[in-house]
């Protein structure tokens, strides 16, 4: 039986608080990515060094991990939003997995405090060589508000990636 795996980077908790709820809603694997070179996580540098490496398209290496692609039919990406495009950890994975990536059904959320949500999962479709996703979803800081303000958007999005698998 093929699984849903969730691909991710997180740095502030938001992103990986998602990824669990998401997990416990679907049934699917965690995949958390670390690059070897750790960003900045507090202060303006934690924005300086993040938005440039997001805006200049940044490949960072990343701690070994463990992906076989044809254990899955589905793949779920999870990003922080940096400078209105996603953390440049998930382009280091997805430039490694590009081939095994063909022919899964791919979706991805974004968690984010300001802006720039709309633009990030744009890029992040760029990234992955589609214009569609089976679903997608932006939350502002989950970590930080109540849970029921990110439940519809969570319930929506698993029903969305549910009926994808029917159509």
């Amino acid at each position: 039986m093929k699984k849903t795996i969730i691909v991710y980077y997180s740095m502030s908790g938001n992103v990986k608080q998602t990824a669990e709820r998401l997990a416990a809603e679907t049934g699917a694997e965690l995949l958390a990515l670390h690059p070897v070179k750790a960003y900045p996580d507090k202060g303006a540098k934690k924005y300086l060094w993040g938005g440039k490496s997001a805006l200049m398209g940044e490949k960072p290496k990343l701690y070994p991990y463990s992906f076989n692609a044809d254990r899955y039919d589905t793949v779920i990406f999870g990003a922080p939003v940096w400078a209105s495009s996603f953390a440049p950890p998930l382009r280091t994975f997805i430039e490694d997995n590009r081939e095994a990536l063909a022919g899964k059904k791919l979706a991805a959320f974004v968690c984010y405090m300001g802006s720039g949500d709309k633009k990030a999962l744009k890029k992040l479709k760029k990234a992955l060589g589609t214009e569609v996703l089976a679903a997608e979803m932006a939350l502002v800081e989950p970590t930080a508000k109540p849970k029921e303000d990110s439940d519809a958007q969570l319930k929506a999005f698993c029903a969305r990636l549910q009926r994808h698998d029917t159509d």
